[in-house]
């Protein structure tokens, strides 16, 4: 957790000097990151653990509602986005990594394997 309070503050403190539509790239960029981490956990968990499987549903549920009002909100689609999008969605993924010490890749490998059978 404190990877995720570290990076968190210093990213909105950065992307609140941007301005607000900078704000909302960012916010697009980390929800659309985790919205694909909750898609594999959900492949991985739909026979696993349906309960689980529930839970995370409706954690992705409110975590798409903020990713639509991101985008939704930015004003341009310019060169901030198409710079800051690829960048923050790979601190994300990497802050998840770091954050489940390198089980989202086991579980991707663990998928990978499994459609292969």
């Amino acid at each position: 957790m404190a990877f995720w309070s570290l990076g968190g503050l210093l990213l909105g403190f950065l992307t609140a000097l941007g301005g607000r539509n900078m704000v909302w790239i960012c916010t697009e960029a980390v929800e659309s990151t985790v919205h694909r981490h909750l898609e594999d956990q959900l492949a991985f968990l739909q026979t696993k653990d349906p309960e689980l499987h529930r839970l995370i549903a409706s954690i992705q549920e409110q975590e798409l509602a903020h990713l639509h009002e991101a985008e939704k909100n930015q004003t341009t689609r310019g060169l901030g986005h198409m710079l800051l999008l690829p960048i923050i969605g790979f601190l994300t993924d990497l802050m998840i990594w770091l954050s489940t010490w390198g089980d989202s890749s086991w579980m991707r490998a663990e998928m990978a394997r499994s459609r292969q059978s």
